[in-house]
């Protein structure tokens, strides 16, 4: 449906521009719809005849809804200006569809101009909905039917997932709130998109009658924000509500209380924010919602995936938002090589045989032809469906067809689903998926306000479709799954050409609809279809981890068809590398031998030519991959603990780097490009430019710390969002492992990586890479091969000018097989199963005469015989050990006894061997042939079998066996290089023969009897000038086949290397077994060598110490070469598990190259193991690459392993090991939960550190008494001296079943040791607080500032003199610092003095609260205290242990990480959910030892005692509750709150004490006394409670606060008690502690092994571990300690200072946050707060006192006497020489009050000067802490400066309604009175300012003969109560204050009482006394109104307009004449008539 708005024409529009023409336009807005007509030039009867066709939402056209037409001027060099505009409702249209309106235009004030607009309005209703539906609908309910019948009820939501939230950042968690309760999920960190899968469960017993009628409330609300901006959004629905409104998705039955449950499944709501437009969508939530009776289970949710779900019909929104919709066209234009999905001779089969086929002949016949690819394709979008059309029998299907989807936006959905569908003719009604495709909308579209936001669009482009491999094999039917997409195919399927856009919608409802695409749709997409000939040349360098060696392998390269060898719809290319058989390492894996000739693979492509696409990529992942270099770099250094400067200038490079990097120019786009291409290049500019810009900004403040590092690394998330490329088009390249005709394991990587490029081409074009390969179908990272390979992929005309890498040359050659098979004892070709001469796979005929070479080729060398290298050596090449096996055989006949057989020896194939002591060449014996006792036999080790070659045998002998065997084995080493037989020696001697069983077999070199078939290989080489893609044309069984020849790579420079390995130690490395240890070995592979450490039982941290030389590696091409292509070391390691070996993880590195340079010994470096992708761990190890040149050492040989077996790393390389002593403090564990489904009450806790394990004693009582039995613990260990080096420490957590089952249930790694080192712990202790973070981020309040000392300094420097040294407020020490000169006489310069008197530090350091108020931004305060040196307080925002690290100073808390479980019950819901198992409360204290034993320290923690539990005393001051959440039921945005404080088994609700009424900021202002025992009961809640919250009465949580106790009481930095920052005995801040400063000085100094303080005779200074401290430099003023009565003895004070230095803790005050239990993590408002702790067995002090003073109610009298020089303004002017004469008034005002007083008028008074001798009174209440007035509020109390104001205004508003004149008084700190008029100048008000002189302006002195003031004071009124004198009135003028006259006034201030005894009336009313106010003398003023009236005339005759004047006064006398006559008309007619 639709509204349209026809703008007709518009008649008499004003004229606007004053070019006297004008242009129009008409824009019009409809339910947030707005659209614009075409421009009409230069008419104001404009004839517009626009039609607007407007969108209507779901719910039609509504009587709210408003149609308004704005009419603008169009001009082309500016913003056109408003004609007018008019509105009229929609509603007549739902009775009248068609209506034509004559529209009166309005300005902006509403006033009609007489022009009119005729528009014409038109509505089409809605057509019938016709929604195809997935699910079956929900049976209708009726509420009347309903139970009221109570029972116990549970309402169960699903928390899915929420989408595209609106906060950015955000942590957000989803509250439900229904009745009374409340529940929430997990916080979800940094994410707009967060995946919950939590289940909320409410049980209530209810009726299901008053369920239904229940509110649910849900929230998502952003725990980032503690304010009310952290709500996201909400959504309220009723229960029932959704019952009636949901069309689908409920299970049946329908509900009752009988029934059972009712299910709905993945329901989606969206949110929106009650205080905003509900259009502004904040996000979607998906939930399932089911209730459940008493017995009744939950019903399973369908397994579907979430893309196939009916997302858009399943929206849940708000009334008020209607749903909008837009049209997703997807316009299919073809396919191309669409996969075969069967073989089409098996399916023609079955179709003539399958008797369910109905039709027969003909028929039957033309059906068994469609047994090829059938395709269509499906899409899928927000579970709404479409499909094309069915092509039968095309592998190149055209469509031409547009799938729409009339979507509702904003869509939830971003996933565009297609698959190709291949329909299945044999009728068994399932079709096969060929491949599928997931486009990510949000990939080809951006979402913005600004002119980069594009909808979604594509194409017309080809998606490729990937899946399981095209072959059609019974073995590829398991990986069928990999077609469906949900895994990520493989192989390449085919790809679709397509075109998305979008376009308005006028229908309603979600639906999808297929018609055929318009007839020109084919010619606008031919020159996207034009294609350019692509080279890829691919070369293999080696192949080596081959885990399988039994059967020959070959490797394809493929992109999309092109290169597939086995499929038959492609000419056959170069594509396949020649068989190889794998070889033997000798130790793990095999490797291809390519000695010969490296295989390379070249062939042509065509594509379409996208390269400006994939050039775009390479320059962005150019950028990337720079970055992460540089980043890696970054890290490195902070690793290994480079000095700070360094570390700062690689982070400045790397970021320089990426800032110029960013800003390189994207490529140009080509003519022929899509709108997609257009948009991300634009988006792409503005991205880079954003990050450069971000980039640069970080330079300016780099800090070489983890932190800083980690926020270089978000950079590279945004470089990752950037690099989006939807329309790529090529494939991506496959490379192949093939075996035996099968595909085993596949690489794949985008085109775009081998792309060349003459400035940027792929990071992989023309390099030497390693790749792996993955098994097919492998779900993990187990390799089947590793390639060391380059590719290339070019245009046709760059390949000719390309160079192979390494001066790299091809040869190519001819290839075929000569095959025989035996016939009795004779070699023929009879019986061959294949031609004598084929193919490898004996395919294809290629006998020698059928090569001819191709067009531009010629013969290099005739046929050769080409030996395969593998099959010439044996078994034992690579081996350095072997151990040979050899059978004894015997036999016998029945019943006769056993006798040699005649081959008495043989070997594992049963082949006849000779049994002999001679060793092969190059080998020598470590042992001599010995009977293998290990193998299952009888007595002398015989195993029976009924034959030789059977394929078992048995260890006992029975009658029917005829045949026996023993294992002979011996054991040789090699000495020298293995001998292998030139090719001409082998040829001679086997004729170049390979033997096998079979062709499929192995093949070997020399003959054995069991052979039946042989081959040989010839090649034949062919030369050419230019090597490109080439094929023979070969007759082959009457047809022409096409062959490619054999392309290898030779390489003219080669040279040889060793590699190093010297690997060390793990760390964290995944455990499979129970107890958390793993048997770890290591297999490090390297080219063609592999080696293997030895295991490493049950350890955390193994350490191997082992160095492997890989000697003889070959490498092709030169250094340079080499140094750029590393090759790649591969460490797996292993588990050597009970059953058998599981992998561990990966790790895949560099060498480091030493190629003929110094050498420099290796540093060592951790590297990350990987799994799947996750980290599992890290080792530490070094490697090395030397190039091996004759008769050159390679330096530094590693020395032999201690253990004998294999070399250890050498010296420098390896750490340097120090004996070491951990010594351990073990306090208790804490907060343990369940494991496995049971509760831990037997624990074990062990620490291991590099190989030794300490076992602490075990707890008796975990339950009551957690604590050890024993504290302190030791053990020596040899660790590596570097820190970066050192193993890490497991703290390990067991639990001790009674079953004899121990397993580890949690877990804790301690990677870095700083914070454990004795001198670095010593040094922060004693380090002084200038330097210390901790304090610089909450010390406001330093004890004597420097920031004031420098403000002093630089107020002296001016020339204003101070008589009291002072700091002002930032106001005045503004106006103060300028200068300038206040005033200048003419001898010179006149100094003006001044003086403050609002201080009044007496009464307030009374009062706690005044301390507070000081650190919270009342600046006069805090002034006052640092200028009397008083104690100020910390305010800490935040709780007060995240500052100070959880004070794990003495004890650290180490959260133990729960380990996987083993069992249990998975419906635990207290069980895995969090991540941590429990708590361990302990610390460490790691140090060297020294050689000598007597140099070592003594034990830190050997003095420490057992402690048990622990008596102390708590006292709880709760100050004042912040911003408290509303949590009542029956008021809004207001609470009742009380206190409740509990601890242990005492509980508080102080309702009485505490409550406080309509007040989310209340005033506690009380404390509790309590007592409890540590560690049994160490938590303290404090909660605050909304009383009365529901209409039951019941009071409701707001929220809490949890307080360690034990960890304060056993911190350094002793918080228990913060230190006041003076010491004083008496007074409102006397010494609190139970301790005086001497005591805890000592104290700590013992506990920190200080050595005892030192004091001098005075106690003026003092001594703590070498430093002197003085009491001098910590009171600044004497003058301040001169009370001794007050202040306490220099000894005190002085150690007070120094404790203060050191860092304890201040006296201080934190701002706590409360949150509520069920909702975790979101905030309820903060409480000001702080806890004392006192020992138990000491008398606590005395509490403090922290009630605040209330507000005084006060009066302010102001008596305004007179006014002089008041700059006023006359309606007419009087002339020159004439006065001003003004009706002047006096308007005052005060801080709070809703209106102002006014004065008297001072009628005709003379220039400005009036007299008024009037009184204002002013009420108002004051609080004397704030200095602030406070206002009474309803809900809350508002605080605002004691502010007067008085105005000088005219009496007469229609002269002026602004005032002449004004001034500004705060009360508390104000400008003193001037005693004279002229003194009253601007300089005594604060907020002056001086204006800039003009550049004309000269400042000379003489002009300036004004003398200013003696004194300029200042002084609080409510001290000074009553002052008197002239102050200046001013007005704003610009950004300055300008003088516009004088007042004069007296201001005078009392309590209450006082203005009861003095009594004074308002103005000069009674009582006129307290002063009695005379009445005002005037001057008499009444000629000089005359003269006023004639000055008026006078005017009115000048005036240009007094002919109007004139006429209008004759018009009046006529009028009044004409009147009389009409008056006096009825009366003289009366007369006249009588007479």
């Amino acid at each position: 449906m639709a509204l349209s708005v026809l703008a007709v024409k518009g008649i008499n529009l004003p004229l606007l521009e004053k070019s006297g023409s004008q242009s129009t336009l008409v824009m019009a807005h409809f339910q947030g719809y707005t659209l614009t007509s075409k421009v009409f030039d230069n008419s104001l009867n404009p004839a517009w005849n626009e039609e607007m066709l407007f969108p209507v939402g779901k719910m039609g056209v509504t009587s709210d809804d408003m149609v308004t037409i704005e009419v603008y001027t169009y001009r082309t060099d500016a913003r056109g200006k408003l004609v007018g505009k008019c509105s009229t409702h929609a509603s007549p249209l739902l009775v009248i569809p068609v209506i034509t309106m004559e529209l009166k235009l309005k300005d902006h004030f509403g006033m009609e101009q007489g022009a009119t607009v005729i528009c014409k309005l038109t509505y089409s209703k809605p057509p019938p909905l016709n929604r195809q539906v997935y699910v079956r609908q929900a049976k209708p309910i009726q509420q009347d039917a309903l139970s009221v019948i109570k029972d116990t009820y549970q309402l169960r939501f699903t928390i899915h997932e929420c989408r595209k939230l609106a906060h950015v950042p955000c942590d957000p968690v989803v509250v439900l709130t229904i009745g009374r309760s409340t529940r929430s999920t997990q916080i979800v960190e940094n994410s707009c998109d967060p995946v919950y899968e939590e289940s909320i469960p409410f049980v209530m017993y209810e009726s299901p009658f008053e369920i239904a009628k229940m509110v649910v409330n849900l929230q998502i609300l952003n725990t980032l924000r503690n304010d009310e901006a952290s709500l996201v959004g909400e959504f309220k629905f009723v229960f029932m509500t959704a019952f009636l409104s949901d069309p689908i998705g409920w299970d049946e039955p329908a509900y009752s209380s009988t029934d059972t449950c009712r299910t709905m499944f993945k329901k989606w709501i969206m949110i929106t924010h009650p205080s905003e437009n509900p259009k502004n969508i904040k996000g979607f939530v998906s939930l399932s919602m089911s209730l459940l009776a008493s017995g009744q289970e939950l019903i399973a949710p369908p397994k579907i995936e979430s893309l196939l779900l009916d997302v858009m019909a399943n929206i849940m929104r708000p009334s008020e938002v209607y749903a909008q919709y837009q049209k997703l066209v997807i316009r299919i234009h073809r396919g191309e090589d669409i996969t075969q999905m069967k073989d089409q001779f098996l399916v023609q089969e079955s179709i003539m045989s399958n008797p369910r086929i109905q039709v027969e002949g003909e028929e039957k016949s033309k059906l068994a032809k469609l047994a090829y690819t059938n395709p269509y394709v499906t899409l899928s979008y927000g579970g709404s469906k479409g499909r094309t059309s069915l092509q039968y029998s095309e592998y190149n299907p055209v469509y031409m067809e547009d799938v729409i989807f009339n979507i509702e936006i904003p869509t939830i959905c971003d996933t565009l689903m297609l698959t190709l569908m291949d329909r299945d003719i044999e009728f068994d009604g399932i079709d096969d998926p060929i491949g599928t495709f997931f486009l990510k909308l949000d990939k080809i579209s951006y979402r913005s306000n600004d002119y980069l936001g594009f909808d979604p669009q594509f194409g017309p482009s080809y998606l490729n479709f990937y899946g399981r491999p095209r072959e059609i094999s019974e073995n590829y039917t398991k990986f069928n799954y990999l077609n469906e997409g949900w895994v990520p195919g493989v192989a390449f399927r085919g790809r679709l050409f397509i075109e998305i856009f979008t376009k308005p919608s006028y229908s309603v409802g979600v639906f999808n609809e297929l018609c055929d695409s318009p007839a020109d749709s084919k010619s606008k997409v031919e020159n996207f279809l034009n294609r350019k000939t692509f080279i890829m040349l691919f070369g293999f360098i080696e192949a080596t981890m081959i885990e399988k060696g039994d059967l020959a392998i070959q490797f394809e390269v493929s992109i999309g068809d092109f290169g597939n060898s086995m499929s038959s719809t492609t000419q056959p290319t170069n594509s396949l590398t020649a068989s190889s058989q794998p070889m033997f390492d000798g130790t793990k894996y095999y490797y291809c031998n390519w000695d010969d000739g490296r295989p390379v693979c070249l062939f042509p492509c065509q594509w379409e030519d996208c390269v400006y696409r994939l050039h775009t990529l390479n320059i962005m992942e150019r950028i990337l991959y720079r970055y992460e270099e540089n980043l890696d770099r970054v890290q490195d250094l902070i690793q290994l603990e480079v000095d700070e400067k360094e570390v700062k200038a690689a982070m400045k490079r790397a970021l320089k780097d990426l800032a110029n990097d960013c800003l390189m120019t994207l490529p140009e786009l080509p003519p022929v490009h899509t709108n997609l291409d257009e948009k991300l290049r634009q988006l792409r500019h503005f991205k880079l430019k954003n990050i450069s810009d971000l980039a640069t900004n970080k330079v300016q403040n780099i800090k070489g710390n983890w932190e800083f590092y980690e926020k270089m690394c978000e950079l590279k998330i945004n470089l990752n969002d950037a690099f989006t490329e939807p329309q790529t088009q090529i494939p991506d390249l496959l490379v192949w492992m093939i075996s035996n005709g099968e595909r085993i394991a596949y690489f794949k990587a985008p085109i775009h990586h081998f792309l060349f490029h003459k400035r940027t081409p792929g990071f992989a074009c023309n390099k030497f890479r390693s790749i792996q390969l993955r098994y097919l179908g492998s779900k993990d990272d187990r390799t089947a091969c590793l390639l060391k390979c380059f590719g290339w992929f070019g245009t046709e005309e760059e390949y000719w000018n390309y160079d192979i890498p390494s001066d790299g040359r091809v040869t190519v050659y001819a290839e075929t097989f000569e095959n025989q098979t035996v016939m009795g004892t004779t070699w023929s070709i009879k019986g061959l199963t294949r031609p004598e001469f084929s193919s490898p796979d004996g395919k294809i005929a290629l006998p020698q005469t059928a090569f001819v070479p191709p067009k531009g080729w010629e013969w290099g060398e005739d046929w050769q015989i080409s030996l395969d290298f593998s099959s010439l050596v044996t078994e034992d090449y690579n081996m350095n050990e072997y151990t040979d096996r050899i059978f004894e055989v015997d036999t016998r006949e029945a019943g006769k006894s056993w006798a040699s057989a005649k081959k008495v020896w043989m070997n594992s194939d049963m082949e006849e061997v000779n049994f002999s002591d001679e060793m092969p060449p190059g080998w020598e014996s470590k042992s001599a042939w010995i009977i293998d006792a290990n193998q299952p036999g009888d007595g002398e080790s015989w195993q029976y079998a009924v034959e030789v070659d059977a394929a078992e045998y048995v260890s006992s002998s029975k009658p029917y066996h005829y045949c026996r065997r023993r294992l002979w084995l011996r054991e040789r080493v090699k000495t020298g290089a293995t001998v292998i037989p030139t090719v001409a020696e082998v040829v001679a001697k086997t004729g170049g023969w390979d033997y096998a069983k079979t062709f499929q077999s192995k093949f070997h070199s020399g003959e054995m009897n069991s052979d039946i078939v042989r081959r040989r290989r010839w090649r034949r080489m062919m030369n050419s000038r230019n090597v490109g893609p080439v094929c023979f044309e070969i007759w082959s069984d009457n047809r022409q086949v096409l062959v490619p020849p054999v392309m290898v790579l030779e390489f003219p420079e080669i040279n040889t290397y060793e590699v190093r390995a010297h690997i060390y130690q793990g760390r964290e490395l995944s455990s499979p077994e129970v107890d958390g240890t793993i048997n770890a070995y290591c297999v490090v592979s390297c080219w063609r060598k592999t080696a293997i450490t030895r295991t490493i039982k049950k350890h955390l941290s193994p350490t191997w110490d082992q160095s492997f030389m890989f000697k003889g590696i070959t490498i092709n091409g030169n250094t340079n070469d080499v140094r750029n292509s590393l090759p790649s070391v591969t460490i797996t390691i292993w588990h050597n598990g009970a059953n058998a070996d599981v992998p561990v993880g990966v790790a895949s590195l560099k060498p480091h190259p030493f190629f003929g340079e110094n050498y420099q010994v290796s540093r060592m470096k951790w590297y990350p193991v990987y799994t799947n992708g996750k980290h599992h761990g890290d080792i530490l190890a070094a490697f090395e690459i030397f190039q091996t040149i004759h008769g050159e050492d390679i330096p530094f040989v590693p020395p032999p392993h201690p253990s004998g077996t294999g070399l250890q790393v050498p010296p420098g390389i390896r750490p340097i090991l120090k004996q070491t002593r951990i010594e351990v403090l073990s306090w208790g564990l804490r907060h343990l939960k369940f494991w496995s489904g049971k509760p831990i009450i037997n624990p074990r806790l062990e620490i291991e550190c590099g190989g030794a394990i300490l076992v602490l004693p075990n707890i008796d009582d975990v339950l009551n008494n957690p604590n050890f039995p024993k504290t302190a613990h030791y053990f020596d260990v040899p660790l590596p001296q570097e820190n970066n080096f050192k193993p890490p420490i497991n703290i390990r957590l067991l639990d001790q079943r009674p079953n004899g089952f121990t397993p580890l249930v949690g877990k804790y790694v301690i990677k870095d040791f700083t914070p454990f080192d004795p001198d670095w712990i010593m040094a922060q202790l004693t380090q002084r607080k200038e330097n210390m973070v901790d304090d610089k981020d909450s010390d406001k309040n330093s004890l004597i500032s420097e920031e004031v000392e420098e403000k002093e300094d630089s107020i002296a420097e001016t020339v204003v003199i101070i008589e009291d040294e002072i700091d002002y407020p930032s106001g005045c020490a503004a106006c103060l610092s300028k200068k300038r000169v206040i005033g200048k006489s003419k001898a010179g310069q006149t100094p003006v003095t001044i003086v403050d008197e609002t201080d009044d530090w007496e009464f307030l350091s009374m009062y706690w609260w005044s301390r507070y108020y000081a650190m919270q931004g009342n600046e006069l305060l805090y002034k006052t205290f640092l200028h009397h040196e008083l104690p100020v307080l910390v305010v800490y925002e935040k709780e007060i242990e995240t500052y100070f690290n959880n004070f794990s100073d003495s004890i650290q808390q180490f959260k133990l990480q729960r380990c996987p479980k083993l069992g249990g019950n998975p419906d635990d819901e207290d069980d895995e959910k969090d991540p941590d198992i429990g708590m361990y409360k302990g610390s460490f204290r790691i140090y060297e030892l020294h050689t000598d034993v007597s140099k070592n320290r003594e034990l830190i923690y050997g003095t420490v005692p057992t402690v048990g539990p622990i008596k102390i005393n708590v006292r709880v001051y709760l100050l004042q509750g912040l911003r408290l959440a509303c949590r009542s039921r029956i008021k809004e945005n207001t609470c009742d709150p009380f206190l409740a404080v509990k601890l242990g088994t005492r509980e508080i609700f102080d309702v009485d004490g505490s409550l406080k009424k309509n007040n989310r900021d209340p005033m506690f202002a009380t404390f509790y006394n309590l007592t409890t025992i540590i560690p049994n009961m160490p938590q303290l809640i404090v909660q605050t409670w909304d009383w009365n919250a529901t209409e039951e009465g019941r009071d409701i949580l707001i929220g809490e606060t949890r307080i360690d106790l034990e960890n304060r009481y056993l911190s350094v930095k002793r918080p228990m008690c913060g230190l006041t920052e003076r010491y004083m005995i008496d007074g409102p801040h006397a010494w609190r502690d139970f301790m005086s400063p001497v005591q805890i000085l000592e104290e700590w100094c013992l506990a920190n092994g200080i050595p005892v303080p030192t004091y001098s005779s005075d106690g003026k200074r003092v001594g703590v571990n070498g430093e002197m401290f003085a009491s001098e430099e910590f009171e600044k003023h004497a003058v301040n300690y001169e009370d001794t009565t007050v202040w306490g003895e220099y000894k005190e004070r002085t150690a007070l200072y120094v404790l203060l230095e050191f860092g304890l803790i201040r006296d201080y005050v934190e701002k706590r946050q409360l949150t509520d239990p069920v909702m975790p993590g979101v905030p309820q408002g903060r409480i000001l707060m702080w806890v004392d702790i006192f020992p138990f067995s000491e008398k606590p002090p005395e509490p403090m006192r922290v009630d605040p003073p209330l507000p005084v109610e006060q009066e302010l009298r102001v008596i305004v006497f007179e006014v002089m020089n008041v700059e006023t303004i006359q309606e007419i002017d009087p002339g020159p020489g004439m006065e001003k004469l003004n009706d002047l008034l006096v308007q005052g005002h005060f801080s709070g009050d809703t209106e102002s007083q006014v004065s008297e008028i001072h009628t005709r008074a003379v220039n400005g000067n009036g007299v008024f001798n009037w009184r204002f009174k002013f009420n108002f209440q004051y609080a004397y802490l704030k200095r602030q007035v406070m206002i009474p509020g309803d809900i809350e109390d508002t605080y605002l400066d004691p502010i007067v104001t008085l105005k000088v205004m005219d009496g007469d508003p229609g002269v002026s309604r602004e005032p002449y004149g004004y001034v500004h008084l705060n009360l508390s700190y104000m400008p003193r009175g001037m005693v004279r008029e002229d003194w009253a100048i601007m300089d005594i008000i604060p907020e002056y300012e001086e204006p800039p002189k003009g550049k004309d302006e000269v400042y000379d002195p003489d002009d300036y003969t004004f003398v200013g003031p003696p004194k300029i004071s200042f002084l609080n009124l409510y001290k000074a109560k009553k002052t008197l004198g002239w102050w200046p009135l001013y007005k704003k003028d610009g950004d300055y204050l300008v003088k516009t006259g004088n007042i004069r006034m007296e201001l005078e201030v009392m309590n209450k009482e006082q203005s009861e005894k003095r009594p004074a009336g308002f103005g000069r009313n009674e009582p006129n006394s307290n002063p009695v106010i005379p009445e005002p003398i005037r001057v008499k003023t009444e000629f000089k109104g005359l003269q006023a009236k004639l000055a008026t005339l006078k005017f009115i005759w000048k005036s240009p307009n007094r002919c109007k004047f004139i006429i209008a006064i004759i018009l009046q006398l006529v009028g009044f004449i004409f009147g009389a006559l009409l008056w006096n008309a009825p009366s003289s007619l009366t007369a006249s008539l009588a007479g």
